[in-house]
């Protein structure tokens, strides 16, 4: 609360210094003295005070502590002020700070209307030059950090969300020459990514678009379908219209009448967020239809967070884990392979997060988790004592090198409290295997890999989250020919397999691999497809965003 008090307090003073400024707008670019060793004076005096004043809340990464480095490696000159006269640039940088907006950020936190109350005053101070200066540079500073690595901590709002790739590029722009380059250099910061930048424009059109249009909304009712006419059809033709999802044309239709056209584009509307596309307008469809501009909005905005969380640049090969599309993407050798996976459930989210895959197991023996021992292995052996017998499992007195292997049929299993099981169990290579043929290692903290899996029906499920976490997948043959293609390990992995063997297959060049959580994304026609919220990370966005900021009515 200190913090916000203080927020407050220099607020009002930048309302204060406005009220007592001149009536006309026009900018004051010429300063009369003080002279610019006063102002760099009032620098040095106001950069600690002024940054305390500014301090982060809420989990904010604001990099205060890179401005006074900045300051003092400039010995405090200011960095918006040259020859007595206001830097030109400063009005460029608010502009960009207004349209901040257009990135899912929200213009409140870099303070532009405070900038622009001292850029109003008439005749301003040194003191009032040097808190000007040192608060657009904050704003700055702020704006590049947001922009390069994301606002908000990704850990402080999903446990789960453990990929947070921040970079040091943002810092680069406070050492340029001029106020001008450094302006300049802010939107180079923004991730490059083409899917990024889809994803920005949709985002502006549907803030637009809510800020000028009321939602059309399509009534309940029965289901439409072709040939189907009333006003419902004229609403879900309109609502389409307004999505994109029918594109403005000047041939004449029946606007009340389900045509092939609005089928088409009700298709598409249904690929695009992961419905039936059936082409007809159930109740489903309807509910989706009907989400308003501004919810999508939000939705678009967390995801652009999301996109800044990443490294700024992604490796040319690379192993692309889609949680959210129950896909997998090898990005390999200028080649595109892709295949379904299976996902943790809702109850064991598979967590987000980057490894290095370095090597395979062919035939692996499963060695079972912790918490799927106790969670799932327990209660079978509560229900039937024989069934590690059955399923090829032994069992060891500990987890320890050298525990002693016991006979499973001889231990109490239904007085056994799950919190107290400290047995290890150990799976055989075998067709029943949980891990199949295959699993792929990249070594983290998480235990996530990929495998294989006897289980290939799920692979028929259009929502595919049924693992314990792991990654399952539904073509590991071709998967492993693609991360070892014209290499040694690959006829090693065939020799392995052949000898029904356990063994580890060591990759001829490690590959980066993401697994990611992404519900909007660009989809092959460059719209947005809005996919199911799985493991409900939405809700904690919005928790920690809470806003969903739109395009300011003034502008400096």
């Amino acid at each position: 609360m200190k913090s916000l008090k203080q927020f407050v307090s220099v607020f009002c003073l930048g309302l204060l210094l406005s009220a007592c400024s001149s009536q006309s707008n026009k900018p004051q670019f010429v300063i009369d003295p003080p002279s610019e060793a006063q102002i760099a004076t009032s620098v040095k005096e106001q950069v600690s005070l002024t940054l305390n004043a500014f301090t982060p809340v809420a989990g904010q990464a604001l990099p205060n502590n890179s401005v006074l480095t900045a300051y003092k490696a400039r010995g405090y000159e200011p960095v918006w002020i040259k020859n007595k006269t206001i830097d030109m640039s400063i009005y460029k940088l608010v502009d960009i700070l207004q349209e901040s907006h257009t990135h899912g950020l929200n213009p409140i936190h870099y303070h532009t209307d405070i900038i622009k109350n001292y850029l109003e005053l008439k005749q301003p101070s040194s003191q009032q030059l040097a808190e000007m200066d040192v608060i657009a540079t904050i704003a700055l500073t702020s704006y590049a950090h947001d922009l390069s690595n994301g606002r908000y901590e990704p850990l402080l709002i999903d446990p789960n969300w453990q990929l947070d790739a921040p970079n040091n590029n943002w810092k680069d722009l406070l050492y340029l020459d001029s106020a001008a380059s450094m302006v300049n250099f802010l939107p180079l910061l923004a991730p490059r990514s083409p899917q990024y930048q889809v994803l920005q424009k949709w985002l502006v059109y549907y803030q637009d678009l809510a800020a000028k249009e009321k939602d059309i909304l399509v009534e309940a009712g029965v289901p439409l379908s072709l040939g189907d006419e009333g006003p419902r059809v004229a609403q879900l033709r309109a609502r389409l219209v307004q999505l994109g999802d029918i594109r403005f044309s000047t041939r004449k239709v029946q606007e009340d009448r389900f045509d092939a056209r609005l089928k088409k584009a009700l298709r598409n509307f249904q690929r695009r967020h992961h419905l039936i596309a059936d082409g007809s307008a159930g109740s489903k469809t309807i509910e989706m239809l009907n989400v308003s501009l501004t919810a999508r909005a939000k939705q678009i905005a967390y995801n652009l967070e999301r996109w800044r969380w990443l490294p700024s640049e992604l490796e040319a090969n690379r192993i692309w884990v889609d949680l959210t599309n129950y896909t997998v993407d090898m990005h390999l050798n200028g080649e595109l392979t892709s295949m379904k996976v299976v996902i943790g459930k809702p109850e064991r989210k598979t967590p987000v997060f980057k490894g290095l895959m370095t090597y395979m197991v062919t035939n692996p023996t499963w060695r079972v988790p912790h918490r799927i021992a106790r969670e799932n292995l327990l209660p079978k052996l509560q229900s039937d004592p024989n069934y590690l017998l059955k399923h090829g499992y032994k069992v060891y007195s500990s987890w320890s090198i050298g525990a002693k292997e016991l006979d499973s049929t001889k231990i109490d299993w239904k007085n056994i409290n799950p919190e107290k099981l400290t047995y290890r169990f150990e799976q055989e290579p075998d067709e029943g295997n949980a891990l199949g043929q295959f699993k792929f290692m990249f070594p983290n903290k998480n235990e996530i890999y990929l495998h294989d899996t006897p289980a290939k029906h799920l692979f028929r499920e259009r929502d595919r989250a049924f693992s314990s976490g792991c990654v399952r997948l539904e073509d590991p043959h071709e998967f492993a020919k693609q991360i070892t293609k014209g290499s040694k390990s690959y006829n090693e992995m065939l020799n392995k397999l052949k000898s029904h063997s356990n063994s580890v297959v060591s990759l001829p060049s490690y590959i980066p691999v993401y697994l990611v959580y992404f519900t909007v994304v660009p989809n092959a026609n460059g719209m947005p497809e809005f996919r199911s919220d799985v493991y409900q990370r939405d809700s904690l966005m919005e928790e920690a965003m809470g806003y969903i900021a739109f395009k300011p009515n003034e502008s400096i």
